[in-house]
């Protein structure tokens, strides 16, 4: 099966546009959502070179780390319903990155489990998305990306705030 192809990413742009009122300059929402915008077009860049879209690579960052599950519980897992969940799954089987096997107890179930080139595409991913992480957040030192790491977490209610990187 030929692999989708996700639309071209138009060219990120340098800087903030020049002569924004200084009110807009004051709000975190409009610089989080600048940086966020830029960073999601960094990552599905990566993706798209192998046809992905996020909700696959999440599911597969699920699979390497949680194991085999039956495909619905995959889906309510990373917050899919049932005809997207099968219709990522399906992708996936036919790029051979997991394998869709019948659950011996329930002929209705399917249970997913990656694949080795699901395995190595996943690491090649998690390694390119973080460069790509990195060289957005250069500027920064080491220490301000683990302390903006740290805060974003907790806004969002997620955790202690740690980080490898």
């Amino acid at each position: 099966m030929p692999r989708r192809r996700l639309p071209t990413l138009p060219e990120e742009p340098v800087g903030l546009p020049a002569g924004l009122p200084d009110a807009v300059l004051a709000s975190v929402g409009f610089l989080a959502g600048q940086v966020g915008g830029r960073m999601r077009a960094r990552f599905e860049a990566v993706l798209a070179e192998h046809a992905l879209h996020p909700r696959h690579y999440l599911m597969l960052l699920v699979l390497r780390d949680e194991g085999i599950m039956a495909q619905q519980a995959l889906g309510a897992r990373v917050g899919m319903d049932r005809t997207t969940t099968m219709q990522a799954a399906q992708y996936l089987a036919d790029t051979g990155a997991l394998e869709r096997r019948d659950d011996p107890d329930d002929r209705r179930v399917y249970r997913l489990a990656l694949t080795a080139a699901g395995r190595r595409l996943v690491g090649s991913l998690e390694g390119r998305i973080r460069r790509a992480e990195q060289d957005m957040l250069a500027p920064l030192t080491a220490e301000e990306r683990t302390a903006l790491h740290a805060l974003l977490k907790r806004v969002l209610g997620g955790g202690d705030g740690h980080c490898d990187g």
